[in-house]
């Protein structure tokens, strides 16, 4: 499925905290364009991760709407957004969340499988291209936690969605690492038209963004 813009139009979240209104995101309008590479930053509390809840549509907006193009994702159902969400969306969290009774390549994959998609070539090549070619068939347990990452950003990359979110993803990754995800993701979006929003504070990733959010404390 192509991508398509992600449109948020007056997007805000808050929580009751012992009986009074505390707001987690500020109120949001904003267009995210297929083929760029979106970069949240800010400081602690600003609602970065909040954001990246709302359009993963896991968690529900206080106020404001989400567009997916011409579709108000809103107004979906829970079953409708869990649908929507297999066929469009890809994450990748700050920390790896790998099958431990799985190798490298079957985490890698497993994406795939829950789609019905057939990615075992793309998956050896996006695990050879992150420097992981001799531990596909090592086990969570057998691998570093800049190695599981790396094994978790290829699970998301191999089914290609059209919308891919990230959460802090080179928090585990040395410098050098780090730089070849930011352009990595980068060069998914460009040659993918699609979408990607990623959080970070890593000014390599910052550096790398083609279009640049930077939220504040609501």
């Amino acid at each position: 499925m192509s991508a398509l813009p992600v449109i948020v139009e007056g997007l805000s979240h808050s929580v009751l905290d012992s009986g009074q209104e505390k707001r987690t995101l500020a109120p949001l309008s904003r267009s995210f364009l297929p083929g760029k590479l979106h970069v949240v930053s800010g400081p602690s509390g600003s609602g970065k991760t909040t954001l990246l809840s709302l359009l993963a549509l896991s968690v529900r907006p206080s106020r404001g709407l989400i567009h997916w193009g011409k579709l108000n994702l809103t107004q979906l159902s829970h079953p409708d957004a869990a649908t929507w969400r297999k066929a469009n969306l890809g994450l990748i969290f700050q920390t790896s969340r790998l099958v431990s009774v799985m190798t490298a390549v079957e985490n890698a994959c497993f994406g795939g499988r829950i789609r019905g998609l057939r990615i075992e070539d793309e998956a050896h090549r996006l695990l050879a291209g992150f420097g992981l070619a001799g531990r596909m068939d090592q086990l969570p347990s057998q691998l570093s936690g800049g190695e599981k990452q790396r094994v978790a950003i290829v699970q998301a990359l191999a089914c290609r969605p059209p919308l891919l979110l990230a959460d802090e993803p080179t928090a585990s990754l040395d410098s050098a690492n780090a730089a070849f995800v930011a352009e990595t993701l980068k060069a998914y979006a460009r040659s993918n038209s699609a979408c990607v929003i990623c959080v970070s504070h890593d000014a390599t990733v910052i550096d790398a963004a083609d279009d640049l959010l930077t939220l504040a404390r609501p």
